[in-house]
């Protein structure tokens, strides 16, 4: 039997070399791991700085009656302040000039409401003398065959004289339910007005009902100055989230109150015969 000589320094090197590779490829897994779990941390504490951000203008906004202009000027300098590194700034808080507003599902239990007016700047006519209505009866709950019926009101302020006169400048309009799919209003508005428009359907649900209003009809289309963007970028760490919201900026009430908000007639409350209606 012959013997030879060698050396086991290759194979351990070969095997050292293996076992630190091995050891490198899972260390950079896991702390790749751990930089994604940090990042993630971050994103989450941003996103909700961002939503802070948006709460505080919208706050500001519906609470305190305060302008966008007011509003853009808002960051996390303006109290309150928060800890470490997380911030926020406001990124937009500007008018959206939407020359229509669509709302992609109306239901029969629900209604839309659409301020055709600027609430800074109520003394200023909107130019409004024709809204055209739209909507798609495509939804199931119509089952093909029955086209939803929308009924068309809305309250009306006369602006030609500056800021209205309650309640002799003001009117409320109950139109006829309408089942044209493309309704018209037009006949009794004027320019000098500002609307708040609200939509209700009966039968089944309509999906993208889509308003949009004009100078007169066929007349130039008029930006809808009822909605605004409210949006911040909130900070933490290294991780920026934006977050932008297109909303009314009042507040939308329940219909329920829509017959003491427009009714013309004497509220009674009490005992023995109520007043009659003028």
């Amino acid at each position: 039997m012959q013997h030879r000589q060698g050396s086991i320094l290759p194979l351990a090197l070969i095997m050292t070399a293996t076992i630190l590779m091995a050891g490198i490829g899972i260390g950079s897994v896991v702390l790749q791991g751990s930089r994604l779990a940090q990042k993630t941390d971050e994103s989450v504490g941003a996103y909700y700085m961002a939503d802070s951000g948006v709460e505080r203008q919208l706050y500001e906004i519906r609470k305190n009656n305060q302008t966008l202009d007011y509003v853009k000027t808002l960051d996390q300098t303006t109290p309150p302040t928060y800890p470490g590194a997380m911030k926020w700034v406001s990124t937009a808080a500007l008018e959206a000039n939407l020359f229509s507003k669509t709302f992609p599902l109306v239901t029969t239990s629900s209604f839309a409401q659409l301020d055709l007016f600027d609430p800074d700047h109520m003394n200023t006519p909107p130019g409004i003398g024709d809204i055209i209505v739209r909507w798609d009866a495509s939804d199931p709950s119509c089952g093909g065959v029955s086209i939803p019926k929308l009924e068309a009101s809305y309250a009306s302020w006369d602006l030609s004289g500056g800021l209205p006169s309650w309640p002799t400048d003001s009117q409320f309009i109950v139109l006829p339910r309408d089942t044209s799919m493309a309704l018209e209003i037009s006949s009794g508005l004027s320019t000098s007005k500002a609307y708040r428009l609200r939509l209700s359907f009966y039968d089944c649900n309509a999906k993208n009902v889509t308003v949009s209003a004009y100078t007169a009809p066929g007349g130039s289309n008029v930006a809808i100055p009822g909605d605004i963007t409210l949006s911040a970028e909130g900070t933490f760490g290294a991780t920026t989230q934006k977050i932008a919201v297109t909303m009314p900026k009042q507040d939308v009430l329940s219909g329920l109150f829509g017959y003491v908000l427009f009714s013309e007639c004497t509220l009674y409350k009490g005992t023995g015969t109520a007043p009659a209606c003028p």
